[in-house]
């Protein structure tokens, strides 16, 4: 029996364990060993029922092995594929996280584009461009300094900023530029595009901390208007240099248009007076004429008196209803010949057509007593305001407008100093003088 037995055992250990081969060898030992040493338990039905029970039993453990095995695999297959779910899933997750560090950093960069668009969009002078940009760049860069070159005109122009300790540029000296700025607007030019450069190729530049610089083009229409430059700056910084840039484009083209149409302007928006240039113009015309036939007239250069204060006081609004009332009331007291500009600021001129200097004494005088008497209402503010005077006779006093107006203006300017209020007629005296205020 123990024979039986051990091979039995084997079989079930095969079904379990084993190649179903196996199996099958001991359970046919099993089985053989059976007969031939229990033949006659064959006689009853209980011994059938034993050697179907060693028969069976193996193959019964070989087929519950065979179904886990089964199982295992298709759990395995399963978790396979949940793995690879998974790490699909995670990869996509790290490709959206990339996606949303891009357009995070694409929102960024449109967000400093539109505070560059919005705050410079309101400059109408190139100082006043570049000083609104020095107020954006510490938000948006790290240069050491910047320069703002502008080469729309024969001669280029260089507004320069350097970084102070707390991190805001402050502008240096404005002008032509210097050797090294010379060759970097070459280089730029050359390039015609955004780019850096060290030692080795501009040897002219400054000393530390400046060892390099980076440039990105102004353009107008495909031409090159214009450079911003940063000495010091990050490469990482470079593709935000470029976006200012071509903000800055747009702004210095709008400025450029703004000069030449202003340049042809007549009028002067504020006060309805004709402008400086278009008065020069007409001027030239006059003096030409007077020259030829033989005639005299008279400029007059007329100066509100501390007319700064009133700015500072009451606000620039009600500065320019001073103003519009003060040139309104010239405008109303003189001749349709005469002509009458705002020549700059709170300073007009005026040229009295075949007025001779004994003549043009008692205009100006008039003219000064009537803006000193008379009440200008601005908002809620009752004004007086006085204007001082200076005169310069054609041709006795000059024989140009350039020298008239520089005669009227020294005049102008002695007004000032014996105590403003006053009409001053220009006398050689005046020249070694000098001029203040």
């Amino acid at each position: 029996m123990w024979l039986t037995m051990a091979l039995w055992v084997l079989a079930v250990l095969s079904g379990l364990c084993w190649a179903r081969w196996w199996t099958g060898v001991f359970t046919a030992l099993t089985t053989l060993s059976f007969i031939w040493l229990h033949a006659g338990a064959l006689d009853r039905w209980s011994g059938w029922l034993q050697l179907a029970t060693l028969a069976v039993t193996p193959w019964l453990l070989a087929a519950q092995q065979g179904n886990d095995e089964h199982r295992l695999r298709v759990l395995q297959a399963d978790e396979a594929r949940r793995l690879a779910q998974l790490s699909e899933s995670a990869r996509k997750l790290l490709a959206l996280q990339t996606a949303t560090q891009q357009m995070e950093r694409q929102i960024g960069e449109l967000s400093d584009v539109y505070h560059v668009t919005k705050e410079t969009a309101r400059a109408l002078r190139l100082p006043e461009l570049f000083r609104i940009s020095l107020e954006l760049a510490p938000r948006l860069l790290t240069a050491q300094g910047l320069w703002l070159i502008d080469l729309s005109s024969t001669s280029p122009h260089v507004m320069r900023a350097t970084r102070a300790g707390d991190g805001r540029f402050l502008p240096a000296q404005d002008g032509p530029p210097a050797k090294a700025e010379q060759e970097i607007i070459q280089h730029a030019l050359a390039t015609g595009r955004p780019g850096f450069a060290g030692r080795d190729t501009i040897p002219s530049l400054p000393g530390a901390p400046l060892a390099s610089v980076a440039w990105a083009p102004l353009t107008r229409e495909q031409q090159t208007i214009g450079l911003l430059v940063a000495d010091d700056l990050p490469e990482a910084q470079g593709k935000t240099l470029a976006l200012v840039a071509n903000q800055l484009s747009l702004q210095l083209s709008r400025i450029h248009l703004y000069e030449r149409v202003e340049a042809l302007a007549v009028t002067d928006a504020l006060t309805g007076l004709y402008v400086r240039g278009h008065f020069t113009e007409r001027a030239r015309e006059e003096l030409v004429r007077c020259a030829r036939h033989t005639l005299s007239c008279a400029l007059l250069m007329i100066d509100l008196d501390r007319f700064k204060e009133k700015n500072d006081t009451y606000g620039h609004l009600v500065g320019d209803v001073v103003l519009r009332d003060v040139a309104k009331l010239l405008q109303r007291n003189l001749r349709e010949v005469d002509l009458l500009a705002r020549y700059g600021g709170e300073e007009f001129v005026m040229l009295l057509i075949e007025t001779d200097a004994e003549q043009a004494m008692p205009v100006a005088q008039r003219l000064k007593q009537l803006v000193e008497v008379h009440p200008i209402r601005a908002y809620d503010e009752l004004l007086t305001q006085t204007v001082s005077i200076g005169l310069a006779a054609f041709p006795g006093d000059g024989a140009d407008l350039e020298a008239l107006i520089e005669h009227a203006d020294q005049a102008l300017y002695a007004a000032k100093r014996a105590g403003r209020n006053q009409v001053v007629r220009w006398t050689k005296d005046l020249s070694t003088l000098g001029a203040g205020a």
